[in-house]
């Protein structure tokens, strides 16, 4: 009873998940059901499914960072509560680390012996806490990012985000005589409308990405006191917000 009902569930889930019905338009109401349909099926089949052995299935993950001095791999240095969408199934309330050198997701196993390395492609977006971080594939268009995960700050019509990338350096050290470890970080943050990506990391950069309203951009600057070079992250955000605005 208990295989043909999981048998069941999993069918509802897939089926649920893949309704073409979900692509349509539909009523306030109609909504309605298919969220708590697949709500309902998402809940029944990680009851039935547990542990997940579809995501408790990645190699172990090595933890170097207790022999870096300085800095650390991560985005954040600990493990936070968090949400994953994995091969097209969403796993929440999961301790993840996101790892920034090796651009992997991290978790622990079922039974918190160990850390393991998610496969990087089938992780389609993840959160921590306030941060959601999505996958960009590789692409032929030529204006696209590098393939990776990258924090989507903005998504409208148009849409903004993050890329913080970290590399270990070495060091000689004449004090311990040897060599010690540290971080480097390097961000950078890019732009899209229509199918066309933008980098944009200065004030210029930003201006030729939005030409079309770049005069208003400038007012708008000005007027809110945003400076790219005092705080960069937030004046993207603000500025992109405003612009997709103009054409709603």
């Amino acid at each position: 009873m208990r295989f043909k009902s999981k048998t069941i569930c999993v069918t509802l889930l897939c089926y649920v998940l893949s309704c073409p019905v979900l692509n349509a338009q539909t009523s306030p109401k109609d909504s309605l059901i298919l969220d708590s349909a697949s709500a309902l099926a998402l809940q029944q089949y990680h009851s039935y499914v547990s542990p997940a052995t579809d995501l408790y299935r990645g190699p172990e993950y090595v933890d170097y960072a207790y022999t870096i001095k300085e800095g650390h791999p991560y985005f954040l240095d600990s493990l936070i509560d968090g949400a994953i969408l994995y091969n097209g199934v969403i796993y929440e309330n999961i301790p993840l680390l996101f790892d920034e050198v090796l651009d992997v997701v991290v978790i622990k196993d079922p039974y918190e012996v160990w850390k393991l390395s998610l496969n990087r492609e089938h992780v389609d977006s993840f959160t921590i806490g306030d941060h959601r971080f999505i996958r960009l594939a590789d692409s032929l268009n030529p204006s696209a990012p590098r393939n990776g995960f990258y924090e989507q700050l903005y998504r409208g019509k148009v849409r903004l985000l993050r890329r913080e990338s970290k590399s270990v350096q070495v060091q000689a050290s004449f004090l311990n005589q040897g060599f010690e470890k540290y971080t480097l970080a390097n961000t950078s943050y890019w732009f899209r409308k229509g199918e066309t990506w933008y980098a944009v990391n200065n004030h210029r950069s930003l201006l030729a990405a939005i030409k079309d309203k770049s005069k208003q951009a400038k007012k708008f600057m000005r007027s809110n006191h945003l400076r790219m070079r005092k705080d960069k992250q937030t004046t993207l955000v603000k500025v992109i917000t405003w612009y997709d605005g103009l054409s709603q």
